[in-house]
């Protein structure tokens, strides 16, 4: 009986891991949903179901192949699928990439402390940076234990946003539907409108973030757990999702200019419900910050070494500095779209591989 329940706060734990990695400030925000997802109206589904698949199978494949061949260091993995020289440019892409995610975090911390708290710029990057920093010097261990407590809890705020937003009025959501169908509202897009284009690129990007995290972590735990909390994670992420878009779309005439449109929604709930979300968003660029820093620093540096620790503090400096100076909104739609369809990629990669693995008896 208590081999069970280990079991099941094993697999909760993974699943908040994972819900916290992927719900960082695009998502806890909910401009990355209105970018990828509500922006595209009565298509949404197909954007849905794209990224499901993509992030199903690339994670099962990550943890999987990460417990098989006992990957030491996350970003060996991309050697395995993609070879010496390709596996290497992804291997160093990934790692400056998740760097990049993390700057976008930053200005995802600032926007929300002068949005909702009227804070001078560049406060909000520094108050996320200096807790980032605290955590990755941790190492793994200390990433897992943060993130699997905090994930649940800003998807269950992100769900009350939601679904109390549907009942505080606003416009027709049909009628809301067809304008954004019909291109009424200027909406920053990624996927140029092709549903298709933005599930790849939305995905792509995921992907980037999760393949060194999740390799390591299914080789340093137990792959039957890890793989539960990854698929159990996706039910809450994509219900999530369809919920905010549904909520962004009710109140679209509102939502489509602001750079922070979930403190929009919050705010017709209640002030009070605003503030506390203001806070949450914190958490959620957090959770999502501190793997970020965590990859990008582990390339070229051993978790736990004096120059680890040197570079993690170097690293985060320099990114709140460049964060506080670039447009938030910007920053998701280019830096988002462009390196997801480069993640999107690796994908074949990563079919051949399997494949392969599949057809041969022989284990690498």
């Amino acid at each position: 009986m208590d081999g069970k329940k280990r079991n099941l706060m094993a697999i909760i734990g993974f699943c908040g891991a994972c819900i916290a990695f992927y719900i960082g400030a695009g998502f806890a925000t909910m401009q990355e949903v209105m970018q990828y997802e509500a922006s595209y109206g009565s298509q949404l589904p197909i954007v849905i179901a794209v990224i499901s698949v993509i992030y199903i199978y690339t994670n099962l494949s990550f943890a999987t192949n990460g417990s098989r061949l006992q990957i030491q260091r996350g970003g060996d993995i991309y050697k395995h699928y993609c070879g010496k020289y390709i596996g290497s440019f992804y291997d160093y892409f990934s790692a400056f990439f998740c760097y990049m995610c993390f700057i976008v975090m930053c200005g995802g911390a600032n926007s929300t402390a002068s949005q909702q708290w009227g804070l001078p710029n560049g406060v909000g990057a520094v108050i996320l940076t200096i807790a980032v920093i605290a955590t990755a010097i941790f190492g793994l261990d200390g990433i897992l234990n943060a993130l699997g407590k905090l994930g649940p809890l800003i998807i269950v705020i992100i769900i009350v946003v939601s679904a109390a937003s549907l009942f505080t009025g606003g416009g027709n959501f049909q009628e809301n539907l067809q304008a954004v169908d019909a291109g009424k509202y200027e909406l920053a897009q990624v996927g140029g409108g092709n549903p298709f284009a933005s599930g790849a690129s939305y995905g792509g990007f995921v992907i980037l973030w999760f393949a060194s995290f999740l390799s390591e972590v299914g080789a340093k735990n137990k792959l039957s757990e890890v793989n539960a909390g990854m698929l159990l994670s996706t039910v809450f992420i994509m219900g999530t999702a369809v919920l905010a878009s549904v909520a962004l779309i009710m109140h679209i005439d509102m939502t489509a200019t602001a750079d922070i449109p979930a403190l929009v929604l919050a705010a017709r709930v209640s002030p009070l419900l605003a503030q506390a979300l203001a806070v949450i968003i914190f958490c959620g660029i957090y959770t999502t910050s501190v793997p970020l820093l965590w990859t990008g620093v582990g390339r070229v540096a051993t978790e736990g070494t004096k120059k680890y620790k040197l570079l993690t503090v170097i690293g985060g400096a320099v990114g709140c500095i460049i964060a506080c100076f670039l447009p938030y909104k910007g920053l998701v739609n280019i830096l988002y779209g462009m390196n997801g369809y480069l993640g999107f990629l690796l994908i074949a990669f990563m079919l051949v591989y399997d494949i392969r693995s599949r057809m041969s008896s022989k284990k690498i």
